[in-house]
C-alpha cells in the first residue's frame, strides 16, 4: 500500500494573487468601518429625531431637575412655540378615550409616533406632545359632597406625570366640573399646577347645577369663570416662578361659554379654545371657525375623535385648516 507523502505547508503564490487577496482584504475593512460608520450615524439621527419630540428641544422644559426656578421662569410658552399634539382620556374608562384603552406606555409610543408624523409636515417647527388625562370626572350619581365628581387617585396622577416628563411630554389635567365650580376644581390639582410641565383644561359640557345631573343635559360656565381660573394660574406662575400656565376650554356649542366676548387675556395664560364635537370633517371644520377661530380665542384647538368621527381629519387636513389649530387632541 502506497502513502502519500504530506504536502508542503505553505508554496508560493503568483504576484497577481497575492494582490488580488490583498486588494480584497483593505475592501473588506473599509465596507466594516463603512458599516459602523452609517450604525453610528443611524443611531446619531434618531437621537436627533427623538430629542425632538422632547420638552427640552421643544419647550425648554427637560432635565427638570437640573433647572433653576429662573430658568423655568424664563422657559417659552407651551403653545407660542409649539404644536401641541395629545392623547385624551382617563384610566379604567376606555370609552372616555385612547388614555383609557391602553397600556400608558403604549399610548406613550403612539403618541410619539403621531407627533412624529407631524413633526415631519412641520419643517422649522416643533412639536409638543402631552398626555391629556380627565382627572376630575363627571358622574350620574353623587357621592356625599353631591358634586357628581370622580377623582383620579393620586398614584395614578403622579405615574402620568413621571412617563410625561420620561418621554418628554406635557400633562394636562382636565376638569368636568359637574355640580362644582370651575376655580374649586383646579384648586384640587394645585399641587400638580406647581410643575412647570402640568397644564389644565376646563369641560364646560359637564358643569351643571340645581337637579339636572351630568348627562342630562349640555353645560355652561361664564367668562367671569374662566377669568377667575386665570387669575388663579396667573397668580401661581408668580409665586413658584412658572413659565406660562395652558388652559384649555372645551366648547362645541354656543352657550356652552356664556359672554364670551368677556374672556380676558392674561399675560401668564394661553388660553385654548377647544372644538370639541365630532362629526364629519366639513362640519367640524366649519364649527372649529366658529369656536376655535373666535375673537375671543387666542389660540384654537381641534378635538379628533378615533371612533366617532366618521371621517377623522388627517395630519395634512389639520395642518391645512387656516388658521391653522395650535392645538390639537386625539380621543
Amino acid at each position: 500500500m502506497r502513502i502519500a507523502s504530506p504536502r508542503p505547508l505553505a508554496s508560493s503564490m503568483p504576484l497577481p494573487v497575492l494582490l488580488t487577496y490583498a486588494i480584497l482584504a483593505v475592501l473588506s475593512v473599509v465596507m466594516s468601518v463603512l458599516v459602523v460608520l452609517r450604525i453610528l450615524d443611524w443611531g446619531a439621527a434618531n437621537s436627533r429625531a427623538s430629542e425632538r419630540l422632547t420638552m427640552a428641544d421643544t419647550f425648554g422644559l427637560g432635565g427638570l431637575g437640573s433647572m433653576s426656578l429662573s430658568q423655568a421662569a424664563d422657559a417659552p410658552s407651551p403653545i407660542e412655540h409649539n404644536e401641541v399634539v395629545a392623547y385624551y382620556g382617563s384610566p379604567r374608562t376606555p370609552s372616555m378615550g385612547i388614555l383609557g384603552q391602553r397600556e400608558p406606555e403604549d399610548v406613550a409610543d403612539l403618541l410619539a409616533a403621531r407627533a412624529a408624523t407631524f413633526d415631519s409636515l412641520l419643517p422649522g417647527s416643533n412639536v409638543l406632545p402631552a398626555l391629556h388625562l380627565v382627572y376630575a370626572i363627571a358622574q350620574p350619581q353623587s357621592k356625599n359632597d353631591s358634586l357628581y365628581l370622580q377623582y383620579v387617585d393620586d398614584r395614578t396622577v403622579r405615574q402620568f406625570m413621571a412617563l410625561a416628563r420620561r418621554r418628554g411630554f406635557a400633562l394636562i389635567l382636565d376638569v368636568q366640573i359637574g355640580h362644582s365650580s370651575a376655580l374649586d376644581e383646579v384648586k384640587k390639582i394645585e399641587t400638580y399646577l406647581e410643575e412647570p410641565d402640568v397644564f389644565v383644561a376646563l369641560d364646560p359640557e359637564f358643569a351643571l347645577g340645581g337637579s339636572v345631573k351630568p348627562g342630562e343635559a349640555i353645560g355652561s360656565i361664564d367668562a367671569a369663570d374662566i377669568n377667575t381660573v386665570q387669575s388663579y394660574l396667573a397668580d401661581l406662575t408668580r409665586q413658584h416662578h412658572l413659565p406660562k400656565k395652558m388652559l384649555v376650554v372645551h366648547q362645541f356649542q354656543l352657550d356652552m361659554i356664556t359672554n364670551s366676548a368677556s374672556i380676558a387675556h392674561d399675560q401668564n395664560v394661553d388660553v385654548v379654545i377647544d372644538m370639541d364635537g365630532y362629526g364629519p370633517s366639513d362640519i367640524k371644520e366649519v364649527k372649529y371657525q366658529r369656536y376655535g377661530a373666535a375673537s375671543y380665542a387666542p389660540f384654537g384647538g381641534m378635538k379628533v375623535f378615533l371612533q366617532h368621527d366618521p371621517d377623522p381629519l388627517t395630519e395634512r387636513q389639520l395642518l391645512d385648516i387656516r388658521p391653522r389649530p395650535a392645538f390639537i387632541v386625539y380621543q
